[in-house]
């Protein structure tokens, strides 16, 4: 299938792919899922090192990159090349263990937290933010580990800009919440793993009020970037026993700095109003 005859021949590669997903056969689902775990390294490889990889045949990987509306696989390897060159790749040697368990955890926590703020796209970030800066609503969403980040997010941008909405609080349904955005509204949905069941129809039913979805999310997630407007990924896996969200705060403050910039002076005078009612009503040390 020509690229250019595809529905889908303005998405990226991860867009096709995550779009893709639910009806691929196994053998093709095997390397699609290597492709979302290292979508970088499709620029390097050659389709018979991905087949080997994958434990495919290389005609499993020539009908799954077909299906997604490329020529071949060099056409795809050139657009992942493309999108390889937006960022700086960062390869980091973890530590030997004898420095200790402190220092371990430390450099885990510099190696993920560098790798995911090399990923992030300027640009990308720039259309978002300049997107929550003029629309009327911003409505923010998280659910178990993703909770705390959205609240994070909520109380950041209710700084600089009125019509900061927490979606889902405490006595709301799903349903009223997102019966409450607007077309024009901006939704920015926090998901790490171990989502919620109905994770994604949560962002369908969303994505249907016509607002623009903003997707935070780590690589393990599939299919529901598809649905998004725009989707910024965050490592949170480390050896440890539990994840890191350190990337996923950092993403969430470099975003929020971005709003206010975009704001200038409207944001500035927001935040000083703000500022004299703490005064006004003394609720803050």
């Amino acid at each position: 299938m020509p690229k250019n005859s595809s529905p889908g021949a303005d998405r990226s590669l991860t867009q096709r792919v995550h779009a893709a997903f639910a009806e691929l056969p196994d053998g093709e689902r095997r390397v699609a899922n290597l492709v979302l775990d290292s979508p970088g390294d499709l620029a390097v490889w050659t389709a018979s090192e991905l087949a080997t990889r994958s434990g495919v045949s290389n005609a499993t990987v020539s009908r799954l990159f077909r299906r997604l509306g490329y020529g071949n696989y060099d056409e795809a390897r050139l657009a992942a090349r493309r999108l390889r060159e937006r960022g700086s790749p960062l390869y980091l040697a973890r530590t030997d263990g004898q420095g200790g368990a402190l220092s371990g955890i430390v450099a885990e926590e510099v190696e993920l937290l560098e790798t995911t703020l090399s990923r992030l796209n300027p640009v990308t970030l720039r259309e978002i933010a300049e997107a929550m800066a003029r629309a009327p609503r911003v409505h923010l969403a998280g659910f178990r580990n993703s909770h705390f980040l959205a609240d994070y997010m909520t109380a950041a941008l209710s700084n600089f800009r009125p019509g900061v909405v927490r979606m889902v609080r405490p006595g709301q349904t799903l349903a009223e919440s997102i019966a409450a955005v607007g077309s024009g509204d901006v939704v920015l949905i926090i998901g790490l793993r171990r989502r919620p069941a109905g994770f994604g129809r949560l962002v369908r039913a969303v994505t249907g009020t016509g607002a623009r979805v903003v997707l935070l999310a780590d690589g393990s997630i599939r299919e529901t970037p598809a649905l998004c407007t725009w989707t910024l990924s965050c490592l949170v896996e480390t050896p440890q026993a539990t994840d890191s969200y350190l990337g996923a705060m950092s993403v969430l403050r470099l975003l929020s700095l971005e709003v206010m910039k975009c704001l200038g002076r409207q944001g500035l005078a927001y935040l000083k109003s703000v500022e004299d009612l703490h005064d006004q009503l003394s609720e803050l040390d």
